[in-house]
């Protein structure tokens, strides 16, 4: 049973709740390192096989904790765990401020460190920040079409407020980054400093986020009373429970393979860019205007993803999905120009979509007391996945060259969609009985 019942709270306290929700989300992923990230850490003096070990350090750490604080979450509560991703963003950037330039292995340690600090923020905002805000949003809406309506409105908002702070997060911290705009303006300016200045900028979008996590309001949907303590026999039976009703809903197994496969193939490429962008000879002030256009994709999305989602069944949606994201990678692969970045649009659209389709099913059929462990099972195997194709792509990196490796992803992903779609013929009735 819950601690205590949410009936008692003030519906402005709930809809405080969904606002939080959208702003936490659009600080969260301000990162204002992104558009150099690669580059970031191959500056301060990794190699590019260490920064890709670095990815597969931090997708393990996901891996390992992603499911346990989303069954936190239910047991002890959503808002600890938000705060707790909140102060765990707010010490990896402090990390990462403090580093050393060109500290060999001690360097190494030190961003090994930061990347378990950022897939425990992660792993713990993941699925307990989404399942606040939905059961909020539950508790204020009569009836489960308005919910659904109210949901896909509520994740539209996130999209693009995220979007419009990406923008401004890509502008401004490719701008920082790069030495030569910042010496013009300032005159002598150290080089260190306009290294460390994106990270700079995402710790102070850390203690926003920290702030906005205090303030969320608990519903009480918890299975441990107030003092309680949790064991680790809790959290374990809690996992089985959530992998156990993934297992069963066979329809959202089947769209947690796809999302995997079409995750982590994207994903490590928008991982790559900033590098994909310095191999096809494009200046370092332009990789923040690239990427501020890309973070419009949150904008774009919205406009042709709901009516997709409504007319399609969620399998054929992400037949669309990858397909998509396979034209989207040959563009990159081959044209090594300016059509190539327009392709890297393209491939942010495609993850986006994926990441809306996947809270849309899959916050529509989970019961509201596991919701988060639920949530996190679908993004530990994402992480999984992208962990995985990592390591695999830091291996073919050391054997050939960065454009041939490019020109591998997209036979992977097309490849593999293909035969998921028919391998997932037996989840087709149920999937379409479920569509909209």
């Amino acid at each position: 049973m819950p601690a205590d019942s949410p009936s008692h709270l003030a519906p402005e306290l709930l809809a405080r709740n969904l606002r939080l929700f959208i702003w936490f989300r659009a600080f969260f992923n301000a990162r204002f390192y992104y558009p150099v990230f690669a580059v970031f850490f191959t500056d301060l003096g990794l190699t590019m096989a260490q920064f890709l070990w670095l990815n597969a350090i931090w997708a393990l750490t996901i891996v390992v904790f992603e499911v346990p604080s989303g069954v936190l979450a239910d047991l002890v509560g959503r808002r600890k765990l938000v705060i707790f991703s909140a102060l765990s963003m707010v010490v990896e950037m402090l990390l990462l401020i403090l580093a050393p330039q060109h500290g060999g292995w001690g360097l190494f340690a030190i961003c090994a460190v930061n990347r378990v600090l950022s897939g425990l923020a992660e792993a713990a905002a993941s699925g307990a920040d989404e399942a606040l805000a939905y059961d909020s949003l539950k508790l204020m809406a009569d009836d489960d079409q308005a919910i659904e309506k109210k949901w896909d409105d509520t994740l539209v908002s996130a999209m693009r407020w995220r979007s419009l702070g990406g923008v401004l997060a890509m502008l401004i911290g490719g701008f920082v980054f790069d030495h030569e705009s910042m010496t013009d303006i300032f005159g002598e300016f150290p080089r260190t400093l306009s290294l460390k200045l994106p990270v700079i900028l995402c710790f102070v979008s850390a203690c926003i986020c920290l702030v906005l996590a205090i303030r969320l309001t608990d519903l009480g949907i918890s299975k441990k009373e107030v003092g309680a303590r949790t064991s680790v026999k809790d959290v374990g039976r809690g996992m089985l429970a959530a992998a156990g009703w993934v297992l069963k809903t066979k329809w959202i197994a089947a769209l947690i393979i796809a999302a995997l496969l079409i995750d982590a193939v994207t994903r490590t490429f928008v991982t790559l860019q900033s590098e994909y962008f310095r191999w096809i000879d494009l200046p370092e002030y332009s990789f923040g205007i690239i990427g501020a256009g890309m973070s419009l994709a949150g904008w774009v999305v919205p406009f042709y993803v709901k009516p997709l989602a409504q007319k399609f069944s969620p399998r054929v949606n992400m037949l669309i999905a990858g397909g998509s994201g396979a034209v989207a990678l040959t563009g990159v692969a081959w044209l090594e120009n300016a059509g190539g970045v327009a392709a890297t649009f393209m491939v942010m659209l495609t993850l986006i979509h994926v990441g809306f389709l996947m809270s849309r099913y899959i916050n529509r059929d989970a019961p509201s007391e596991r919701r988060a462990s639920i949530l996190s099972v679908n993004n530990l195997t994402l992480n999984l996945g992208y962990g995985i194709f990592s390591g695999v792509v830091a291996l073919r990196l050391s054997q050939v060259d960065f454009g041939e490796t490019m020109k591998m992803l997209p036979v992977v992903l097309l490849v593999g969609i293909l035969i998921w779609f028919v391998a997932s013929r037996g989840a087709r009735k149920s999937a379409q009985d479920h569509a909209t």
